[in-house]
């Protein structure tokens, strides 16, 4: 092989590994800013939460089952009746439509969230408690007697 083949190879070689590194960096960024986009965070995911006053700790015996992020339905412990809802979550907030689409719509601020549940407030100051229920089902679950 002569001289300028050799060099040739080289400048050859060397355009190939920086195209592959350029367009992994782009690809690699691209995933990383995709995932940071779509990554939504929401207080309440499918499940089932009982909820009760902070204040008065079990004065409230409702439980909301949340059939996915948008929407569900609360059942009290009597009896085993509710309101159907559906809601628009943020991270700082839930908007409730408890009964249907024409009823005035609710909003639950959180105040925080912990390994124990989710803490907020519908406004009128008083802080309620939503306690995931472990292993329950929403597409099951009956309050009733609980």
């Amino acid at each position: 092989m002569n001289k300028v083949t050799k060099i040739l190879i080289g400048v050859f070689l060397v355009l190939i590994v920086t195209s592959l590194t350029v367009i992994c960096c782009i690809k690699i960024n691209r995933v990383s800013f995709i995932n940071k986009k779509s990554v939504k965070t929401v207080p309440f995911h499918r499940g089932v939460y009982k909820s009760f006053s902070i204040s008065q700790k079990n004065q409230y015996n409702y439980y909301y089952i949340f059939d996915d992020e948008q929407s569900g339905h609360t059942e009290e412990t009597e009896r085993g009746i509710g309101l159907p809802f559906s809601c628009i979550q943020t991270e700082n907030s839930v908007r409730f439509k408890f009964g249907g689409i024409t009823e005035p719509e609710e909003v639950l601020e959180i105040k925080s969230i912990d390994r124990e549940g989710i803490t907020g407030s519908y406004g009128n100051g008083e802080l309620l408690k939503f306690i995931p229920v472990p292993n329950a089902n929403p597409d099951n679950f009956n309050a009733e007697g609980l």
